[in-house]
């Protein structure tokens, strides 16, 4: 594991194989950052398997989505020098971030989809998809989760975790659903 800084912005890099997963944490001013238990649970599922990993902070002040953006597209460039094959992974509000530079990678995975946080909306990509969406969450409505992947274009894929927006209990099959899904690409 390496802490590092790419052009201000702290992040945590784990360089194991050639995949890399660029992990978007959710909402800043709702205290997410690179250390959300879920990222870390994904993060060392996915380094046991020889995937590298970049969980980044936003930065700082938080700039209504927009500045968010910037801040993963930044961290997609520095992985893009490095690995042959990079995933954009976003949880919650990182979700939306995600889909906003998902056609920009690979393939991308979005942890309990958002349609739209503060000034930036949730965007299809023509490249893999896995939803991942809780059956329980208590913040996005069930329906928009599924409204969000009916609208989305192929190929994709959804998985139901039977838990509530956090995945309390529930991290350890989290991390498995998305290493399966960055190990079958």
């Amino acid at each position: 594991m390496v802490e590092i800084q790419i052009d201000s912005i702290r992040a945590t890099y784990e360089i194991r194989g050639e995949k890399a997963v660029l992990m978007c944490p959710p909402h800043p001013l709702m205290g997410g950052n690179r250390f959300d238990v879920r990222l870390e649970r994904i993060s060392s599922e996915l380094t046991r398997n020889d995937i590298s990993t970049l969980r980044f902070d936003y930065k700082t002040p938080f700039r209504g989505g927009i500045g968010e953006i910037e801040d993963a597209e930044i961290c997609l460039n520095h992985l893009k020098d490095r690995h042959s094959l990079i995933i954009v992974l976003g949880y919650s509000f990182g979700s939306v971030v995600a889909s906003n530079i998902a056609d920009k990678c690979d393939a991308a995975i979005y942890i309990s989809p958002l349609k739209r946080v503060d000034s930036i909306e949730f965007i299809d990509s023509r490249v893999p998809k896995l939803f991942v969406i809780a059956t329980k969450d208590q913040i996005v409505p069930l329906n928009e989760s599924y409204e969000i992947y009916n609208l989305a274009s192929k190929p994709k894929e959804i998985v139901e975790i039977e838990t509530d927006h956090f995945y309390f209990g529930r991290f350890d099959v989290l991390a498995r659903v998305v290493r399966d899904f960055v190990l079958s690409l």
